[in-house]
Formats: structure tokens, C-alpha cells, sequence
């Protein structure tokens, strides 16, 4: 360990600090209270052996500053003092003692003590090790529990989170945020034909390409089925459409074949947005509703296109049908 000795008898600091080194440790040793503070902020003490009585700072303050410090790990506070009374003891340890020894110390009981806080500090550092790993965890288990196991996006839960946060910024502060629902075309009929494990290969390539296609500050999420939800934060109509058509583009370019019908897998497309004018629905399932709206009328025109929502403004020029 590395230990901070604050003893202001050039006596009894020399044979703490031999004491302590004779046990295996690392010994900082300093005369006084604010010398003792000044070694602590500059170093990974987190163990302290100070007297009561010393000029500048006492023990007494030097343990409150230790305890109010932000140490991430714990800091053992032994305090060498001739009182010995019930009411200096209750002082001591609501100023952050953890133990005390009489002086003249006895360098047997002060083995003793230091070994028996050695013990303390070995499951303090257990449970924080073991709490940072429950943390990491944690952390995992909350990935885990949004992710879509088949298309490695997010779920129902890991959408309806980001599209609340989107549409609270929207509403408090008229930040627009783009949606594009995307279906693949007759994806039921590959299903029946090219056979279901092919059907989750589909998938996964679609995911995967609609993901690595998409900035980091967007999101796509499995809203069901083969239905694919983005979100695009910081995007109006126009630019969210100019999105839409941009993947449905890059999922034709990968020419998966549907080799029952001889041609390939595409997506449609719906577009909606929020704000729309200036002016923010009450709840962001309308704004799905409108894009699912557009979905549809993707699908009836024909498939293969990008369609925008009526409420919004029409697919600018470029964007197929």
C-alpha cells in the first residue's frame, strides 16, 4: 500500500515511517496537517496514519478534507492520539476516522491494525470490482434487450425510446426529425419459395446495408416483420425523402436474386416528418401513421418506389415514381 504518515515529532515520524516500511509498504511522511493534504491530492494514497494535535491543519481536518475529496477508491484513516476519551473518540470518527492507537504506539498493535484494515481495503476493492462488472453487465443486458436478434437493429423498445426523445425535441424546441418505413416487396411470396432460411439471409443483408448506409446519428430499428423503421434527427421532409429514395436505390444495387420469379428483392418506401410546416403533432404515432400511410401508397403504385406522406411536402425530384 501507499501510506501518508502526518506526525509533527521528528521522533515518532522517523519510527512510524520505518515501522511502516518494515511491513511492506510505501511510506509518504510529512510533518503537519496541510503538508499531509498538499501529498494527498498529488498522489494514490489510500491509506493514512495521522496524528491529532499538529500545527497548521490537525487530523481533524485533515480527515474531513480527506473524506469530502472525490477519491474514487476508499481512504483508511488511522489516528495516533493520547485521548483517549468516549466523546474525543466520537469526534474523530464523525471527522472520517477509522481507527485510532495511544500514543506512544506500539509497533505490534499498529502491525495488527494496519493488517486488519488491509482486509477492509481488499473487500472494498472486491465489491468495487464486483460492481463494476454488474455494471458492464448491466450495460450488456440493456443492449441486448433492444437489439433484434435477426437483423441486428433495434427493437420495438430500442425505437419508441429514440422517436419519444425525437419528438420531445420537436415539440419543446421544433427540431425536425424524418421518418422512412421500408417493406420489402413480396417478401411473404420469397418466403413460400426460396424458403424461410433464405428469407432471414434477405433480411440480414438489408439490415445490414440500410445500417452501414445511414449516419451515426440515425436509427433503424425492426418495427415488424420485414418492416424496417429509420429515423433520421436533424432532417425535414425534402431531405428525408432524398434519404429514402438514396436506400432504396442501394438495396436494388445488391441484385439478391428471387430466382422463382427471376428478378430481385426491393424495398418500398414512406416518408413522413416532424415538424410539418412549423407545426408539431401532439404524438410521434402520427407521424408513423403518416408514414406508413405513404408505405402503402408505395406498394400500390407499383413497389420499388419512394412515396412521401400527404400531409408533407411531395418527393422532390430524383426520388423514383
Amino acid at each position: 500500500m501507499k501510506v501518508l504518515v502526518a506526525e509533527d515529532e521528528p521522533a515518532s515520524r522517523r519510527l512510524l515511517e520505518r515501522a511502516v516500511q518494515s511491513f511492506g509498504h510505501e511510506v509518504t511522511a510529512t510533518a503537519n496537517g496541510r503538508e499531509a493534504w498538499e501529498q494527498f491530492q498529488g498522489g494514490d494514497f489510500n491509506f493514512v496514519i495521522t496524528d491529532w494535535m499538529m500545527p497548521e491543519w490537525d487530523g481533524i481536518e485533515l480527515s474531513r478534507r480527506i473524506r469530502d475529496s472525490a477519491r474514487p477508491d476508499y481512504v483508511y484513516i488511522i489516528m495516533q492520539t493520547s485521548r483517549a476519551g468516549q466523546e474525543d473518540l466520537i469526534t474523530g470518527m464523525e471527522a472520517g476516522a477509522d481507527d485510532f492507537i495511544i500514543k506512544p504506539v506500539d509497533r505490534r498493535e499498529l502491525h495488527a491494525r494496519m493488517r486488519a484494515a488491509e482486509r477492509i481495503l481488499k473487500l472494498q476493492r472486491e465489491l468495487r470490482d464486483k460492481n463494476d462488472q454488474l455494471e458492464i453487465m448491466n450495460l450488456r443486458l440493456r443492449r441486448l434487450s433492444r437489439l433484434d436478434a435477426l437483423m441486428q437493429l433495434g427493437n420495438r423498445l430500442a425505437f419508441e425510446e429514440r422517436i419519444t426523445e425525437f419528438h420531445d425535441r420537436a415539440l419543446r424546441y421544433g427540431r425536425s426529425y424524418g421518418v422512412v418505413m421500408c417493406d420489402v416487396d413480396h417478401f411473404k411470396a420469397y418466403n413460400d419459395t426460396e424458403g424461410h432460411v433464405a428469407g432471414d439471409e434477405v433480411l440480414r443483408r438489408i439490415a445490414a446495408t440500410l445500417s452501414q448506409s445511414l449516419r451515426t446519428s440515425d436509427g433503424a430499428f425492426r418495427y415488424g416483420g420485414e418492416e424496417i423503421v429509420v429515423l433520421l434527427p436533424e432532417q425535414n421532409f425534402q431531405e428525408s425523402a432524398v434519404t429514402a429514395e438514396r436506400l432504396r436505390r442501394t438495396i436494388e444495387s445488391l441484385a439478391l436474386p428471387r430466382r422463382s420469379q427471376g428478378s430481385q428483392v426491393t424495398i418500398s418506401c414512406g416518408v413522413a416528418c416532424c415538424p410539418v410546416d412549423g407545426r408539431s403533432t401532439e404524438h410521434w404515432e402520427t407521424v408513423i401513421e403518416w408514414a406508413d400511410q405513404a408505405l402503402y401508397r408505395a406498394k400500390a403504385l407499383g413497389r420499388n418506389r419512394v412515396e412521401g406522406a400527404e400531409i408533407c411536402c411531395a418527393v422532390p425530384a430524383g426520388a423514383k415514381g
